[in-house]
């Protein structure tokens, strides 16, 4: 069953070695990068007294878990508070995007076939794809935990270092064997995608009721409330994470049977029959190009609202932190609330303009799948097919910040004795549109003139964010922000509206149609030229 199962673990690190080379360089960047950069934050005990007290609000323990250390003022602590429950999102993020791309996602777009004409066993992709997921976590482990170790910061010793390091390992591959299952059960990616990362959303929930109410079991039933009871640089309780590894056997032995008993191409949860006849509106290339988004759209509608309420419950316990906190003293040098409030909007913009790459990406991956030429083969031209997923990420470009705006003052409001008015939330968050839609115009002139290298636009929202967000904290040079379209809006309420935003709206205008005139001209699959 397992036959030549090394071999084909090989094929899948060579797929994806750049892939998780940016992973892995991501992730270390942020675990190894942020304890670094923690004693700076809080280069005293008196920031670090306020930074614990705010750790006991409600809001707090719901995004971050119960802090157990808030009577100390040691760094360690601090950063076990902060980092276990959000690094151990990123690491479950990763692991079902690996399971689900190398097996249910292969087995659709007939990959599959291909390796069990070979001399493979039945089973030798899932259990190749669940081998390469531990040898991953096992090394991300590793060096998250000799790389926390090796900075010597105070209350960061090695042996809390790698009981933080293995916690991400094990956590992360929960979620890998929970996509594994749900992979089997489903016969659609997208429904095996959607599944495991509504698991992820309900350990997340599971675990903030249980925290917030103080009820150990309940928070221990989510992976996500296992990876706080190990109290990193606080107790290092390791008990947690062979309750991890002992669900994980479990769980790979489930995966093993459900794929055992199920036929190739097939899930355990039969697939609903399809209508007699498609609904009006998927005969038209917009309207198939929304019901292919329609799940994701929807998610992140739901999603933004959230993410700006979460922001928002911080901001009654704000201008305390601010005063007693170096680093923030340098965002927000004025000390106004309504500052932070633009510094934050900053980082909002550039988490809804994920979705409309998302969304308008999909039109070429639809092309590189040859999905595209079945559109194509009926009165459809190839600007139609483009023209549905473009209109869907333009009306992301001006709903994600509006959504964002409102859920913001939804989550400041009942914690601010002033609270800051809708429409200045609303100002702050929807100035960033235009360089939200410069974002669309750069991967449609890609699809359009440089379709194989349509996800560098990817890259370029992360330069974005990295030097918008750090330029600030590391006194960057502004000609490295100028070269973002983030860099060129005012951060209302703070500034002044200008006109660069017009003018940025204007060029995504124009880049919008040179977009469309090169994807018309252009053939299948190629760019103009080659």
């Amino acid at each position: 069953m397992f036959e030549n199962n090394l071999t084909l673990c090989r094929l899948i690190f060579r797929r994806d070695r750049l892939r998780m080379l940016l992973w892995l360089v991501g992730i270390l960047a942020l675990v190894v990068g942020f304890g670094n950069a923690l004693p700076g934050m809080y280069p005293d005990e008196a920031s670090r007294v306020v930074m614990g007290e705010s750790m006991k609000s409600p809001a707090m323990v719901a995004m971050m878990g119960p802090a157990y250390s808030v009577d100390s003022t040691a760094i360690g602590a601090l950063y076990g508070n902060m980092m276990l429950l959000w690094t151990g999102l990123i690491m479950a993020i990763m692991n079902i995007f690996h399971v689900v791309r190398h097996t249910r996602q292969d087995e659709e777009h007939g990959r599959i076939e291909v390796i069990r004409s070979l001399p493979v066993g039945r089973l030798t992709n899932l259990s190749a794809t669940l081998t390469t997921a531990a040898i991953i976590n096992a090394v991300f482990a590793l060096l998250m935990g000799l790389g926390l170790a090796a900075l010597g910061v105070e209350g960061m010793g090695f042996a809390g270092s790698m009981l933080f390091g293995v916690s991400m390992g094990a956590v992360g591959f929960i979620f890998a064997v929970a996509a594994a299952i749900f992979c089997q059960a489903c016969q659609s990616p997208r429904t095996a995608q959607s599944l495991s990362f509504a698991f992820l959303i309900l350990a997340f929930m599971v675990r903030a009721v249980g925290d917030m109410q103080g009820n150990e079991i309940l928070a221990c039933f989510s992976p996500l409330g296992l990876i706080l009871r190990t109290k990193a640089y606080v107790d290092n309780q390791w008990w947690p994470v062979l309750v991890m590894v002992l669900v994980c056997v479990i769980g790979v032995v489930k995966a093993f049977w459900f794929g055992s008993v199920r036929d190739m191409g097939a899930g355990l949860i039969p697939a609903r029959p399809g209508k007699r006849d498609a609904a009006p509106y998927l005969k038209s290339a917009g309207g198939l190009a929304w019901r292919l988004l329609r799940t994701p759209f929807i998610i992140w509608a739901i999603l933004m609202p959230v993410l700006g309420m979460s922001y928002g419950s911080i901001m009654g316990d704000l201008e305390g932190f601010i005063q007693t906190n170096e680093l923030f003293k340098t965002i927000v040098p004025d000390g106004n609330p309504a500052t932070f409030v633009s510094f934050l909007m900053i980082i909002m913009a550039v988490a809804g303009t994920i979705p409309i790459l998302q969304f308008i990406l999909k039109a070429r991956s639809q092309e590189s799948h040859g999905y595209a030429e079945n559109v194509l083969a009926r009165s459809a031209s190839r600007n139609d097919q483009l023209k549905g997923y473009f209109l869907i990420a333009l009306i992301a470009s001006v709903l994600m910040p509006f959504l964002t705006a409102v859920g913001f003052w939804m989550g400041s409001y009942p914690v601010m004795e002033n609270p800051i008015a809708l429409s200045t939330y609303l100002q702050a968050s929807m100035v960033y549109a235009p360089a939200m839609m410069f974002m669309l115009g750069v991967a449609i002139l890609l699809i359009a003139y440089l379709p194989r290298f349509a996800s560098l636009s990817w890259g370029y929202l992360g330069y974005s964010f990295v030097i918008i967000y750090f330029g600030t904290m590391l006194d960057l040079p502004v000609w490295l922000a100028k070269l973002s379209p983030y860099g060129y809006i005012p951060k209302l309420p703070a500034e002044d509206f200008n006109i660069g935003v017009i003018v940025l709206a204007a060029i995504a205008a124009v880049m919008f149609v040179f977009g469309f005139i090169g994807h018309h001209k252009r053939e299948m699959k190629f760019a103009l030229g080659d």
